[in-house]
């Protein structure tokens, strides 16, 4: 199974153009690491653009405010389509273009974002990760990543961080950052699920790390393994 992920992910840093995903509960600094992760990629000579989920798009990102609009009040049925909305012109709009142009696409979430946030997350009110693959199903039209990196730390360190975050920013938690201990402990086990159902997808890191650390890892283990 190791063999199986070292040869595949050999394998994506020889191809033209590649699509990355990071994921990993909020607070886990996964954004910080789709931007050093765009860094090394250009600075290895590899066109390359980094995008966020959701976003990326201006769809997209009227999308997001909604969504993350700790005002707004919405079922969890709404809030999959929403996202399945703003990912459908995502990949038509940003994802699938770049591709098929040869550039790589590293991207801040995507589907998996969902599956853990609403199919696992929001489980009590209704949703399943399987019904929340299948609305995306047209969403992603097929493009699935070629290597997922998720950024694994304990729920209680994210939203420390978090809220450390929103005070030097004199900022209140959006919505979904809202839903506390519970919320976030059931995505977390998602994510784990999504790498224990398909681990040759995923890269599985410690979170714990330094920023510094975390990016030489994910960095070594694209370009070295």
């Amino acid at each position: 199974m190791v063999s199986s992920r070292m040869n595949k992910i050999s394998k994506i840093w020889n191809s033209q153009a590649v699509f990355i995903t990071i994921e990993g509960i909020d607070g886990s600094g996964k954004t910080t690491q789709v931007q050093k992760l765009h860094e090394r990629f250009l600075a290895a000579g590899k066109p390359c653009i980094a995008t966020r989920e959701p976003g990326g798009t201006p769809v997209g990102d009227a999308i997001r405010s909604m969504l993350l609009n700790p005002e707004v009040k919405m079922n969890s049925y709404t809030e999959m389509f929403l996202y399945a909305a703003s990912r459908a012109e995502h990949v038509r709009q940003v994802i699938a273009p770049a591709l098929n142009k040869g550039i790589s696409v590293i991207c801040d979430r995507y589907v998996d974002a969902s599956i853990a946030y609403q199919g696992y997350g929001l489980q009590p009110e209704g949703l399943t990760p399987q019904l929340v693959k299948m609305v995306n199903e047209p969403a992603v039209a097929g493009w699935i990543p070629d290597l997922t990196i998720i950024i694994d730390l304990d729920v209680s360190v994210a939203e420390q961080r978090i809220g450390q975050r929103k005070a030097m920013l004199q900022q209140n938690k959006d919505r979904i950052e809202q839903r506390g201990t519970p919320f976030y402990e059931r995505v977390r086990q998602g994510l784990r699920s999504l790498y224990e159902q398909e681990p040759e997808r995923y890269l599985w890191v410690d979170g714990n790390s330094s920023t510094e650390e975390l990016t030489e890892r994910i960095w070594q283990s694209i370009t070295q393994l």
